[in-house]
């Protein structure tokens, strides 16, 4: 069932659940806009595929037969899926969480999954993932990077700077990639060092980019490491 949910910025966000049979979705479209009709025409929308692999037919079929007889503005086509992502950004569709209105802060994009190869979070802000990165993923972030599960992909906090995103952080619980971005700055890891698989946290500092264990825990080595 597709669901429809309020976001600030009077954004309506309309979640697909990734279970949803392709052959369902029209009758499942026509359904939100039987529902919710009223509140979709003139809205803000984020459509929200999850790790959902788009088509160029599905793109097609959703503008011309839901989103534009709803009267509402997609703002961002949102999946995980690496290979749909560049074929929305071929055809000029906005792929990252809007921005929040003008004051208000970047917002923490929290997901509770794991990443699989070639699937890509983007996102103008922080974020944290309570599963694995697996090898193949990415995540990339113009904030910090928090990954509580293992860490074998690839990793880019503060992607949007150069100096400026070299105050972000990369935390990960178990850390277990081979190099790690923030920034301008590349850090590559060893499997042989001392923090492979440990919790460690990963930051930049005097131009360097630097490992330590994170949290500080008393009797742990904090020692920090150049990578």
């Amino acid at each position: 069932m597709i669901k429809l949910k309020g976001m600030s910025g009077s954004i309506v966000r309309c979640v697909i659940p990734e279970d949803l049979p392709a052959a369902d979705f029209k009758s499942a479209f026509d359904k939100v806009m039987e529902d919710g009709g009223s509140i979709l025409n003139g809205a803000r929308m984020v459509l929200d595929f999850g790790a959902r692999a788009i088509s160029e037919t599905a793109v097609t079929a959703l503008l011309s037969e839901f989103v534009w007889p709803s009267g509402a503005s997609v703002v961002a086509w949102i999946t995980y899926d690496a290979v749909s992502q560049e074929l929305l950004k071929r055809a000029g569709l906005g792929t990252s969480e809007p921005a929040p209105s003008e004051g208000g802060s970047r917002s923490a994009l929290v997901l509770h999954r794991s990443l699989r190869s070639g699937q890509r979070v983007e996102h103008r802000g922080d974020v944290i993932i309570s599963g694995h990165v697996n090898d193949g993923a990415e995540v990339l972030a113009s904030g910090n990077i928090t990954v509580l599960g293992r860490l074998n992909g690839l990793v880019h906090a503060g992607y949007e700077g150069e100096d400026e995103g070299s105050d972000s952080v990369v935390v990960s619980r178990c850390m277990e990639a081979l190099q790690v971005r923030i920034g301008s700055k590349i850090g590559s890891l060893g499997r042989d060092a001392e923090w492979w698989g440990k919790r460690v946290i990963v930051s930049v500092k005097d131009g360097a980019v630097l490992i330590e264990y994170w949290p500080f825990v008393k009797g742990e080595n904090a020692k920090e490491e150049t990578v």
